[in-house]
């Protein structure tokens, strides 16, 4: 199979750059596009500061960015098997409902290159060590271990499940400043939850980690459809 992109090939933040080590061990092939998963998520918004520009590629960099909307993702089925996530998209101040996703890490060895060959998002390698309950969880940063970065997050369900469907659109950049966009769809079912964030970051993701109490949402028995990048 022939990717659309190398691993190596998609713009993202110091905290996604891939190591040597870990290029080694990477599997040379992925399932292509489009994607078809099941998953349960957590999300959470919050403004960011202007610094929060310099996460954006110089080809899409906005005046300002609006908000910052935060993904933990548990994918029960996809077609490299299971994994986890975590994710920030931007959104730009009077943009057009297009995020981009600087940061995005997971524990998964092919899908860091799935994502990184058929949509340009620059999956760096995490550990996730969850409590027993299922509802708290710390993610690490393992590859690239600097700049180094935790994060921990525990929410707790305050309503009754409702059916739910919401579009997703992205943009990325290639480190060539090639411009690409996709699109999701995401169907599950929501429940309103409180969620509490803390974390540290020793580079540019501080500017995007915003440690606190948020009003947010947990997603359970989703479906999430993915759809091939486009120029």
């Amino acid at each position: 199979m022939t990717v659309a992109y190398a691993v190596t090939a998609a713009a993202g933040m110091p905290e996604t750059e891939l190591p040597d080590s870990l290029l080694e061990q990477l599997p040379a092939t992925v399932a292509p596009a489009p994607w078809n998963t099941h998953c349960d998520v957590v999300s959470w918004l919050h403004p960011v500061g202007p610094e929060a520009v310099v996460a954006f590629p110089a080809v899409i960099r906005p005046a300002a960015v609006a908000l910052a909307a935060w993904a933990l993702v548990r994918y029960r089925e996809t077609p490299v098997g299971p994994y986890q996530e975590i994710a920030v998209t931007l959104f730009p101040d009077g943009g057009d409902g297009y995020g981009h996703i600087p940061f995005i890490a997971v524990d998964s060895l092919a899908s860091i290159v799935g994502g990184r060959t058929n949509w340009l998002l620059p999956k760096a390698l995490a550990s996730f060590d969850w409590s027993e309950d299922g509802r708290a969880v710390t993610i690490r940063g393992s590859a690239p271990a600097t700049p180094a970065w935790s994060i921990s997050v525990r929410h707790a369900p305050a309503d009754d499940p409702t059916p739910f469907a919401a579009p997703s659109l992205v943009e990325q950049v290639s480190t060539e400043g090639l411009v690409g966009r996709f699109e999701a769809e995401l169907n599950g079912a929501l429940t309103a939850t409180t969620v509490e964030v803390d974390g540290h970051a020793d580079g540019p993701l501080a500017a995007l980690l915003r440690p606190g109490r948020f009003d947010g949402s947990a997603m359970s028995g989703c479906r999430f459809d993915v759809g091939p990048l486009t120029g």
